[in-house]
């Protein structure tokens, strides 16, 4: 196990150093060999690896590489957890007040609402369960770098996003949330359009 993990750091080592360190890659390996003969491949696998990560901000393809991870994974992915535990646990505003409206209502319009939304409810978690999928989706279409595909993932989920704000927004329901998702998706999608030219610039490869 040892070994099959140290050569899966290998070669994300030699992933990290591009096309431009091929012969450098090339030479990690053979020396990786050696190691595994002395019996140290894990060591010498993650020192490969932290030079690597090192060598990485210096170079163009480096910074665009770990542009695109940051933003997969330090934006999307949290992005996909927080809606889908918010569909699965329930997001407080939706069983709580009706939002500012709720003070002015009577009593009867408030049984009229909370019906209503009890009835809409599954709809509302529904959406969010395919918004938080569809987040994962984009983010592993970004990683493979299949720009074309991304945006038109982020169009149906924004799509998703917007009719729940509009479904929401109808029950007198709190929709500060779905805008404020609304408003991150918004700025994913640039940040997408801004990968997908830099890398037609780099004239890199797909993933």
């Amino acid at each position: 196990m040892m070994l099959s993990l140290s050569r899966a750091l290998m070669t994300l080592a030699c992933r990290c150093l591009g096309k431009d360190r091929h012969e450098w890659a090339q030479a990690m390996r053979a020396e990786f060999d050696a190691a595994v003969e002395d019996r140290r491949p894990l060591t010498f696998a993650i020192g490969c690896l932290t030079a690597a990560l090192r060598q990485m901000p210096m170079r163009e393809e480096g910074r665009f590489v770990l542009t695109n991870y940051a933003l997969a994974l330090a934006v999307m992915v949290p992005i996909a957890a927080i809606e889908i535990s918010s569909a699965i646990l329930g997001l407080p505003h939706l069983f709580g007040e009706q939002g500012a409206l709720g003070a002015s209502m009577t009593s009867g319009q408030k049984l009229l609402v909370d019906g209503a939304f009890r009835v809409a409810a599954p709809s509302v978690t529904l959406l969010l369960l395919l918004s938080g999928g569809a987040q994962l989706r984009l983010a592993w279409l970004m990683l493979e770098r299949d720009w074309g595909r991304a945006t038109s993932v982020g169009a149906a989920i924004l799509a998703a996003i917007t009719t729940q704000i509009l479904f929401m927004g109808s029950l007198f329901l709190d929709v500060g949330q779905a805008v404020t998702l609304g408003g991150v998706l918004g700025i994913e999608l640039t940040l997408i359009a801004g990968l997908g030219r830099w890398h037609a610039d780099l004239n890199l490869p797909p993933s």
